[in-house]
């Protein structure tokens, strides 16, 4: 299984896996805060960004690349 992974510096693991599934991680509790099924492979790993003070995550997925902003209460002020 190939697995890629991101960490954040508030304690989040986010990763794609073969199954089409991207999942985010709390690393202090284990508890799952999103998860969205792409329902196609993963062309790379995920990479973190930031834009007008929002985070953002964002992965090739099949032939796009798709987006995610974080929620705000897991963004470090």
């Amino acid at each position: 299984m190939k697995v890629s992974l991101l960490t954040t510096a508030t304690d989040l693991v986010i990763f794609g896996d073969n199954s089409g599934a991207f999942t985010a991680l709390d690393t202090d509790a284990g508890e799952v805060h999103w998860k969205y099924n792409g329902n196609q492979g993963w062309r790379a790993s995920p990479m973190s960004y930031a834009f007008d003070g929002r985070q953002y995550i964002a992965v090739a997925i099949g032939r796009s690349i798709t987006a995610f902003a974080l929620p705000e209460s897991v963004i470090q002020p």
